[in-house]
């Protein structure tokens, strides 16, 4: 059988949580991954209305950090955002944050968080009004955070799509440079991107917003921060522009692996023993898909440090996509390209499994006749999960 993480979890969770102090949000996914799928989450009984062939269906967890409860929720995200899909060049950008910030990123993940996409907006927002760069128009972007790389290394930065072009004064659209397949310069970007991050941070540090405490706590000195505040305006921050998509049909596909992708999937850890986990990981430089191998405690500190905090939006939408106004300025849009926006449909399990796969998950399997009803249910247990210790 395929190793999982929750096979990962029931080895070493215990004797990691007895080791090293949890994060606020740890517990809870550790005991949603080893409950996902198994009677501790409860359960639903269903008959076949034609031949009485019964099952038992245990609960998802729905955590989503667990890798078995995302694919249903990547394919009723691309469903939904088809219906916004405009015939033009789409651009894959990525903002990325210096490595000399991750550990202030780690005691401030939602100051952080929130100053990554807001500044990222920022300079999409400011170069798409220069004049130089020929569009001045409203654009607009999808923005989704990522923490970590293949070998599981915290790494904050962003995926960002960008429609090539935006939505003129005169509400007509106005297509990018080189007709849209030039956006902006890579160089241009950073430095502004630099400059608008690293406002907010000197601005948090000067008001005391910053939490500076343990390893960190040399920064409360003026003169350390003022070495760190120069030499993070040295740095090359980086951003990459990679070529546009001429299909707009795989711009959802392709940011749809982003969306509701996590640290890592089953389908990578390759083996697991008493003492370690090996896991398979893409070596970009080489080009080549190398193995890791991890000690269980190691492993799960690598995959723990990337829970997000409660109630954290990780995706999130910008000018004429944005929620508030797109319902409005996308119809202008698609009237300046002559088309007209379809209904958006609200998509239920049901319509998104038969879509995706074909298969309707209420007919039975054993006489492909009848339908499947349910016939009783053991409701999901309500109040504290578990009560796993926050330290050591």
């Amino acid at each position: 059988m395929p190793i999982t993480i929750a096979d990962v979890m029931h080895r070493f969770a215990d004797h990691y949580i007895k080791q090293y102090p949890l994060g606020t949000d740890q517990p809870k996914l550790i005991h949603d991954i080893k409950a996902c799928r198994t009677q501790q989450l409860g359960s639903h009984v269903t008959a076949c209305t034609n031949c009485g062939d019964i099952k038992v269906h245990y609960n998802s967890c729905g955590n989503r950090s667990c890798p078995q409860c995302q694919g249903f929720k990547k394919e009723k995200w691309i469903l939904e955002r088809s219906h916004d899909l405009l015939p033009i060049k789409y651009f894959h950008v990525v903002f990325t944050l210096p490595s000399e910030l991750r550990a202030i990123c780690r005691r401030n993940p939602r100051l952080c968080f929130d100053w990554l996409f807001r500044c990222t907006w920022q300079t999409i927002d400011l170069l798409s009004e220069d004049p130089k760069h020929q569009i001045s128009a409203r654009m607009g972007m999808i923005a989704v955070l990522h923490t970590w790389t293949q070998k599981l290394v915290y790494h904050p930065h962003v995926h960002c799509i960008i429609p090539a072009g935006g939505l003129s004064e005169n509400e007509s659209w106005k297509m990018s440079k080189n007709r849209g397949y030039y956006l902006f310069p890579e160089s241009v970007m950073a430095k502004i991107f630099r400059g608008k991050f690293m406002e907010q941070l000197v601005k948090a540090y000067k008001s005391g917003e910053l939490n500076l405490e343990g390893s960190l706590a040399y920064l409360q000195n003026k003169n350390s921060f003022r070495k760190l505040r120069n030499k993070l305006y040295k740095t090359n921050w980086v951003v990459s522009c990679r070529k546009p998509f001429d299909n707009p049909e795989y711009v959802l596909e392709y940011l749809g692996r982003y969306t509701h992708r996590i640290a890592i999937s089953n389908y990578r850890i390759k083996a697991l023993d008493k003492q370690s986990v090996t896991f398979s990981y893409l070596d970009r430089k080489a080009n080549k898909t190398r193995l890791l191998t991890l000690t269980g405690d190691h492993f799960l500190q690598r995959f723990l440090q990337h829970v997000l905090p409660r109630g954290y939006c990780k995706i999130r939408h910008y000018g004429i996509l944005s929620t508030r106004v797109k319902t409005t300025l996308l119809k202008k849009v698609f009237v300046s390209f002559g088309m007209e926006q379809g209904i958006r449909p609200k998509y239920k399990v049901r319509d998104v499994l038969i879509i995706t796969t074909g298969i309707d998950p209420l007919l039975c399997t054993a006489c492909k006749q009848g339908m499947l009803v349910t016939i009783a249910e053991r409701p999901r247990p309500r109040g504290s999960p578990s009560k796993l210790p926050l330290a050591c």
